[in-house]
């Protein structure tokens, strides 16, 4: 099972980086890996934050965690 998360966190060398609308994502190989080349994080209130791929919901009900 692979657990999913949203994180505040800093960028490490290694890491990719996307800024969409002024908003810094970043991520490793391994997110990469998994997720494929789309996500879409969406909020639905009776949910919380939704974490989608092209294929399938990866993880729903996060929140944003501070690492």
């Amino acid at each position: 099972m692979i657990e999913y998360d949203l994180a505040l966190d800093e960028p490490r060398e290694t890491d990719a980086r996307v800024e969409v609308e002024s908003v810094l994502f970043i991520y490793d190989q391994k997110a990469s890996d998994e997720v494929g080349q789309f996500i879409k994080i969406d909020f639905v209130p009776s949910q919380g934050l939704k974490l989608l791929n092209a294929n399938q919901t990866l993880a729903y009900a996060l929140q944003m965690k501070r690492v």
